[in-house]
């Protein structure tokens, strides 16, 4: 039955989209405003404030952390009642607000429903890089992606007239819309004749075509703890609950009053008590980069606050919809919740099977990138690129056939 109810709704989406006549029934776009609030949005809908109430901890942390502008959809009846909401709370899932037939609300966090396609971008520079990708593209995920990817390797602004850029990534869209990141698999910038490379390997980390990372982890762990409770997800489903969670952020057990240290040199933007996050520290850092220190006891910084790594901020409790004393720490880039564990734990690099695929990987995708600026028989030429990729080519089934090995 629910699954009819959501179909139901994006059939009714669909057809307004296309300004097909369905009875009085109307689906409007609303935007998540700055400081908006579930509690508010339920009030204001005529909507049971129970919904909140009833919530678990990790769904109500869910709420807390809708960014900004974020683009969702609300279906009335006939008497302007809402019948539905599908409100997206992270990348991957949504909330789904539903009118039963006896009037009652009931809510589900279901999977975010993707039209997704493998796309390469070939871009001789006419303008500023961002300018261009967006001009072409329209994909502002793109552009900030790509942006952020050479941001330590290639001075921007001394991209000149004929530079080149060769970008494949998967394309993400929700209801016709780009949404979510927009992930790059392989990427290469021409600046004055040399060629740049980055990588997407299977340990989520960039490399370029020998192996090496310019992702340097500048981040520590926030604290001493005896265990990790519960570590980072996006989308999991649930095998005893049997619904979709996620988890924005890792989870480390430890005593209450345990020191909680700054994860590297920021500006606090954020003291207080935040939803179901109880007492909360935000610390704003370099290059996009946003940290959360969750349930804490108390804090000891300030808004405008500048700390440094290492630098004592607050001790750990059990505020908020907490399950016992832990600190949620979470991290962010460019208001994306990313997986802590990618920053702050070293590795030596690719080794064994990873390292293999990689090269199998990079091969491939070099040896495209090359028939491609062979293509493009001048410098000069301007050429602007945008093209849909087989799936099925020889690079997807060789990547695909390494994941499956386990790599």
């Amino acid at each position: 039955m629910l699954f009819k109810k959501v179909f139901f709704f994006l059939f009714v989406l669909v057809n307004v989209l296309l300004s097909a006549p369905l009875s009085q029934r109307m689906v409007k776009d609303k935007v998540w405003g700055s400081g908006e609030t579930m509690l508010a949005f339920l009030q204001e809908n005529k909507i049971p404030l129970k919904l909140y109430y009833d919530m678990d901890s990790e769904d109500e942390k869910l709420l807390s952390d809708i960014r900004i502008n974020t683009i969702y959809q609300v279906l009335r009846n006939d008497d302007g009642d809402v019948e539905q909401v599908l409100l997206p709370l992270d990348d991957e899932l949504e909330l789904h607000i539903m009118r039963e037939d006896d009037g009652t609300y009931s809510t589900s966090v279901i999977p975010i429903i993707y039209e997704t396609k493998q796309k390469r971008l070939f871009i001789t520079f006419e303008d500023i890089p961002s300018k261009d990708i967006l001009n072409k593209t329209e994909n502002y995920e793109l552009s900030l992606g790509v942006t952020h990817l050479f941001r330590k390797i290639v001075d921007f602004k001394k991209i000149r007239l004929g530079d080149r850029l060769i970008v494949y990534y998967r394309e993400k869209k929700r209801l016709g819309r780009f949404f979510g990141e927009q992930k790059i698999e392989a990427a290469m910038i021409e600046q004055h004749g040399k060629k740049y490379y980055q990588f997407l390997a299977l340990d989520g980390k960039y490399y370029n075509q020998r192996g090496k990372t310019t992702g340097t982890s500048s981040f520590i762990i926030p604290c001493t703890y005896k265990r990790i409770s519960s570590p980072f997800t996006t989308k999991r489903w649930h095998p005893i609950l049997h619904r979709y969670r996620a988890h924005h952020g890792i989870d480390y057990a430890t005593p209450i009053g345990t020191p909680i240290k700054a994860a590297y040199n920021g500006k606090v933007i954020f003291s207080g008590v935040k939803h179901g996050y109880g007492n909360t520290v935000v610390i704003r850092h370099a290059a996009g980069y946003k940290t959360l220190y969750a349930h804490l006891s108390r804090y000891i910084v300030h808004v405008g606050q500048k700390v440094k790594t290492g630098e004592r901020i607050a001790y750990s409790g059990n505020t908020g919809r907490s399950t016992g004393p832990h600190l949620h720490f979470g991290l962010s880039l460019n208001n994306r919740w990313i997986d802590p564990a990618l920053k702050i734990i070293f590795t030596k690099g690719l080794r064994g099977s990873k390292r293999a695929a990689f090269n199998t990987s990079t091969k491939l995708f070099m040896q495209k990138m090359k028939n491609v600026l062979e293509r493009d028989k001048s410098h000069l030429k301007r050429a602007i690129s945008l093209e849909e990729i087989d799936a099925s080519d020889e690079h997807n089934r060789t990547v695909s056939a390494a994941t499956k090995d386990g790599v």
